[in-house]
């Protein structure tokens, strides 16, 4: 039986199962959630993840929900490519790269987000200024680490790549709405601002599968 992945489109937590899934090259069937229908809310779905969030992957008698144990039981389940790495020195490095950005990326990038598309820009504009501060100073961060290597976390790519590239996209395409631009916010071309994070980008798109895990909303707005 084929592993099933639960997903919604633009969910930064899905993408990086569904990333996982195929830079893995492992079959599985997808499951695509429609949030404004509801369908993460459906008692069907809550008996398989009670908090009502996406992904959820399950694979016959296992059914998982949270990105970090889905991404892991699919790297014990097929080792290779290793992407939490093969030595202890390797694991770290990775695990401390996943840990920046969801200690010091997340929480300013969520302040940034949400209101732009949910509502409430006028009302967090400082908040999201001052949020956007601490981004550009995490841009920064990768961007150094970028400029003289290949990937976030050693000499091949890893789950720090994947954890971070889906969050990096959704902070710019947040940048380039229309209600961000009065805030001067400048999230909207980090490509363009940070180069090497702009040649990393195209890096991992050029990874297995890497172009099956793209949002379709987003496709449909371009």
């Amino acid at each position: 039986m084929a592993i099933e992945l639960y997903w919604g489109s633009g969910s930064p937590f899905a993408w990086r199962a569904l990333l996982t899934l195929e830079w893995k090259q492992i079959p599985y069937t997808s499951k695509l959630i429609n949030f404004s229908k509801g369908e993460h809310k459906a008692p069907g779905f809550i008996a398989m993840n009670p908090r009502g969030k996406v992904p959820v992957l399950k694979d016959g008698d296992v059914t998982l929900y949270e990105t970090l144990a889905i991404m892991n039981y699919l790297d014990r389940k097929q080792p290779e490519p290793a992407l939490f790495g093969r030595t202890p020195a390797e694991a770290a490095a990775i695990w401390r790269e996943i840990s920046e950005c969801i200690y010091y990326f997340d929480l300013p990038a969520f302040t940034v987000i949400a209101p732009i598309f949910f509502g409430g820009v006028n009302e967090k504009a400082d908040a999201m200024k001052a949020a956007a501060e601490s981004l550009h100073g995490e841009l920064a961060r990768i961007e150094k680490i970028l400029t003289t290597a290949d990937w976030l976390a050693g000499a091949r790519p890893s789950a720090a790549d994947i954890w971070w590239y889906p969050e990096t996209m959704l902070v710019e395409r947040a940048g380039v709405n229309a209600a961000a631009q009065p805030l001067g916010l400048d999230l909207g071309s980090i490509a363009k601002r940070y180069p090497a994070i702009g040649r990393w980008r195209k890096r991992v798109e050029t990874q297995p599968g890497c172009e099956r895990t793209y949002p379709p909303h987003w496709k449909q707005a371009a």
